[in-house]
């Protein structure tokens, strides 16, 4: 599998984060619509035998990358004033969620992220967000109803959204078409009403990240689930996926799917060698719709991580 990045103009307000599962949600309906319920079930199926074509990661702002999450440092500086700067450094980098690629690059070498944020200026304001009020509409009788019932609706804006994929050589044509597809469709909730409309701005190879030699571990560049042989010696965030079901199937009256717990981007394990990929597809998200999964693959940058402290 060799590594893509695609670059994507968001041209209008979105109604829903870049996470990777709802990404390969918007390809598989593409995969139906462009070639078939029979090839998409084939594609399906490759995941499931371990020899997934398409690995896909979250959505990132412009040229920034995910704050790999790392294990406190057990050193105490030695004097007062030194405590009060190491401080003041582990606070400005537990705000920062995003870093630059050659901040990313730093600390996949094994830096620590505190020690690497030089690079404020490119990072700047990478998100505009607000919360506007919208009409409650009944699925039942398709109106408002009464007067007063609004609630908050969150927005969100990109200039543009890397995405980075891993393609099986005999697949890169059919994810080009796929890419196209969700570039010409929209992304995420409400794109029928204009929210998520995009423009793809590229598809290219990409190079890869400068890991080194003696990586002991692994960053993910998705949100993952993972599996049962995964490692389990790391450093990680989790998140409560309240998915829906896409498309036509939006319209059932089981729509919503069952809460799932995942692994959040910038997640950190110890591995060596690192794998192609960790994960897996999750089954029995909708009772009602039994074909239907949630991708759960992370996709995963080597990098070095701090020796784990040995357990007593």
């Amino acid at each position: 599998m060799n590594w893509y990045r695609v670059l994507l103009e968001m041209r209008s307000w979105s109604a829903s984060t870049w996470q990777a599962d709802t990404i390969f949600g918007h390809l598989c309906w593409g995969m139906k619509y462009l070639y078939g319920e029979d090839e998409l079930t084939s594609f399906l199926g490759a995941y499931g035998a371990g020899s997934p074509p398409l690995l896909v990661s979250n959505g990132f702002p412009g040229d920034l990358l995910p704050k790999p999450l790392m294990p406190r440092s057990s050193a105490t500086p030695a004097s007062l004033e030194d405590q009060k700067k190491e401080f003041v450094r582990n606070k400005d980098a537990k705000r920062a969620r995003y870093l630059s690629v050659a901040e990313f690059s730093r600390v996949i070498s094994g830096e620590r992220v505190s020690d690497v944020l030089t690079d404020e200026k490119e990072r700047g304001q990478y998100e505009i967000r607000h919360v506007t009020l919208k009409n409650q509409i009944s699925r039942l009788t398709g109106t408002t109803g009464e007067e007063g019932k609004l609630y908050p609706f969150k927005e969100f804006h990109w200039k543009t959204v890397s995405l980075y994929l891993k393609i099986a050589d005999a697949f890169v044509d059919k994810a080009k078409s796929l890419v196209d597809y969700l570039a010409e469709s929209g992304y995420g909730k409400r794109k029928s009403v204009g929210y998520g409309q995009l423009k793809k701005l590229s598809f290219d190879p990409f190079a890869g990240f400068q890991s080194p030699s003696d990586a002991n571990g692994f960053v993910s560049l998705s949100n993952f689930v993972p599996s049962s042989n995964d490692p389990a010696n790391g450093n990680w965030a989790l998140i409560v996926k309240y998915g829906k079901l896409g498309e036509e199937y939006s319209l059932e009256q089981m729509a919503f799917k069952r809460p799932l717990i995942m692994l959040e981007a910038g997640s950190t394990f110890y591995d060596s060698p690192c794998r192609e990929f960790y994960g897996r597809l999750v089954q029995g998200v909708s009772p009602p719709n039994p074909q239907v999964v949630q991708y759960g693959f992370a996709l995963p940058v080597p990098m070095r991580l701090p020796e784990p402290v040995a357990s007593r």
